[in-house]
């Protein structure tokens, strides 16, 4: 099985990101209902997948469909996906986040890594 990991372009943050984690379950073909929801960090990011921490255990069985919101370099992203991995370390929970492959939030992934590492770089000058 081929794991997103080994993707070439996956930044890791020297400190997390907070974000909000909205559950949703299907109802229908293209129906959801809102679950629950909770705080998150983000611990790494890359176009198509993230990965979070959370103390909330979900049941990755259940097939919930998360969205992440989160801010990034001044830019507001909204980040559906599905879990692909769960972890537990300690008290906490790891999760693997694989999104649906929307190229607009690619992009603005993209483009608001770049402002960040920019703004990551003029700090560390100081």
């Amino acid at each position: 099985m081929y794991y997103k990991r080994q993707e070439a372009f996956r930044y890791a943050f020297s400190e997390s990101i907070p974000a909000v984690c909205e559950v949703f379950e299907s109802t229908g073909p293209d129906e959801r209902k809102k679950v629950q929801s909770f705080d998150a960090f983000i611990l790494d990011i890359s176009p198509s997948g993230l990965k979070a921490a959370s103390k909330e255990a979900l049941d990755p069985a259940a097939a919930p469909i998360l969205v992440f919101t989160f801010e990034l370099a001044g830019t507001l992203i909204s980040f559906p996906g599905k879990i692909i991995r769960q972890r537990q370390a300690g008290s906490v929970y790891h999760y693997g986040v694989q999104s649906d492959g929307n190229e607009a939030l690619k992009n603005q992934i993209i483009d608001s890594l770049k402002r960040y590492t920019k703004e990551q770089l003029k700090k560390s000058k100081r």
